[in-house]
């Protein structure tokens, strides 16, 4: 207990003195965290929210420091968009803890709430362009790393009881691959896995040293291979629909010699993973078409016409959350304990959704997703005359990646991807003022500079504050060489 106190304080005053080293950390511990938990902790359940105590650190430290320093640590203006679905949410705390009892309705409270503030997390997370560029090498590293185990896993080649390489209880199964405890399933692997994709193939469009070029490389490598050993259908289908929309928001010729760069690696991606699990894969592309419409059509339907039977406000916070199958239903009042049964085990997020909140929640909630697809549009069309403008067009499709694959299931209710698609969200309403940045890596700086397109998009584009134009930088000689 107080190494756990310890370790806590720790935290926070490193949340509190350097709040964006704490975010860092954070992206490099969720892909990892169940690793720890089944080798350190030799736990896979008590220690699962481990990340969420961290997030809250990271709001109590970022939170005083925008008390401080408003100007660099103050929310984006789109954090406003949240506010109508956080109020509906608390008008259903008192009915809800009436309904099921204070602790499923917090359990519910914050399945819905405590990741909305991430937004502003991300947009405040990098300073520079060169953190954003360093952290990311970091992420693809552990991205190939990460394929590295679960390849060695499906090969047959790691330990049943060893520390290291433990595989868990039916691991081996077609489908279900992964690194062992570090995903609860094959699909949350799958969504790590389109998230680390996509950014790689942004990544390798930013003019960066070779060493960067190479790591970003490798995690665009290890993210095929690692696909090809997950197996997961849905994150196929989403490449496949989001990676052409990705070249179409770029827009630009060099974007598309870019992109086109990173597609040139996928054969050898593929050649190579089909060394390790060339069968199951095959096996798994053959089944999508026979499979498609009842997993995407079907089974989402009857989901979300059992939902729309419950009251117009729902039937209280957290029947349909994570967890809520652990804990059993009980009201605060004089009425009798309620059964396991009004648990709503509801795969797809849009149906527990309505289940936790009713219909005002869905559509206050995806009120704040449409805007946020909507503004982030802009920042794509503001980041365009840059070499972020890839990067920018590939965090954007993640998101919509996320918000179609909401429909059939539910990559908002947990790790990573509940994590990545609130904090990149952020991360891209960030690039227009990282990309009017001063170059800060001297090995980058040319005799004959090319000035970058300045940005005169209006702040609310963004979310950010207003842009300068030409004539506001004529005569400076601050340019950008990363073309």
């Amino acid at each position: 207990m107080l190494l756990v106190i310890g370790i806590s304080i720790a935290w926070l005053a490193l949340a509190i003195r350097h709040g964006r080293v704490a975010v860092w950390l954070l992206l490099l511990w969720i892909p990892i965290q169940g690793w720890v938990q089944l080798n350190v902790f030799l736990d896979s359940s008590a220690t699962v929210l481990i990340y969420e105590f961290l997030i809250i650190g990271i709001y109590v430290g970022f939170g005083i420091q925008a008390v401080r320093s408003r100007a660099r640590f103050a929310p984006p203006p789109l954090i406003k968009y949240a506010v109508p679905f956080i109020a509906w949410t608390l008008l259903l705390v008192p009915m809800g803890v009436a309904t099921n009892g204070l602790l499923l309705t917090l359990v519910g409270f914050r399945t819905y709430v405590l990741p909305l503030p991430l937004i502003w997390i991300g947009y405040r997370a990098f300073e520079t362009r060169r953190e954003l560029e360093n952290l990311s090498s970091l992420l693809m590293v552990e991205l190939g790393l990460i394929a590295l185990v679960a390849v060695t896993q499906l090969s047959m080649l790691s330990s049943v009881s060893g520390a290291v390489f433990e595989v868990p209880l039916g691991f081996g199964q077609a489908g279900v691959i992964r690194p062992p405890g570090t995903f609860s399933s094959a699909g949350h692997y799958g969504m790590y896995l389109l998230f680390g994709i996509l950014l790689s193939m942004g990544l390798l469009s930013l003019t960066v040293p070779a060493w960067k070029r190479v790591a970003y490389a490798a995690g665009l490598v290890g993210g095929i291979i690692g696909l090809m050993a997950n197996t997961q259908r849905a994150t196929m289908l989403l490449l496949v629909m989001t990676v052409p929309i990705m070249a179409v928001l770029a827009r630009q010729r060099q974007a598309f010699g870019r992109i086109a760069a990173g597609l040139a690696l996928i054969p050898i991606a593929l050649l190579v993973g089909n060394q390790f699990a060339g069968q199951v894969f095959q096996e798994r592309i053959a089944s999508i078409a026979g499979d498609v419409h009842l997993t995407m059509v079907e089974n989402p339907m009857v989901r979300l016409e059992d939902s729309l039977l419950t009251p117009v406000w729902g039937a209280g916070l957290g029947v349909a959350s994570p967890g809520s199958g652990r804990l059993e239903p009980e009201t605060s009042m004089a009425a009798p304990r309620r059964t396991r049964e009004s648990i709503k085990p509801a795969e797809s997020f849009m149906a527990a959704l309505i289940f936790d909140t009713g219909g005002p929640g869905l559509v206050l909630f995806y009120l704040l997703l449409g805007v946020m697809l909507y503004r982030g549009l802009h920042v794509v069309r503001a980041c365009r005359g840059t070499d972020l403008g890839t990067l920018a067009a590939a965090i954007w499709v993640f998101e919509l990646g996320i918000l179609l694959h909401s429909w059939a299931y539910n990559p908002l209710h947990y790790p990573p991807s509940r994590v990545l698609f609130w904090l990149w969200a952020g991360v891209l309403f960030s690039l227009p003022r990282l990309a009017r940045a001063p170059v800060a890596q001297p090995e980058l700086r040319s005799a004959n500079p090319v000035p970058v397109r300045r940005l005169t998009r209006p702040a609310a584009a963004y979310g950010g504050r207003r842009l300068a134009g030409p004539s506001a930088h004529r005569g400076s000689a601050t340019t950008d060489t990363r073309r």
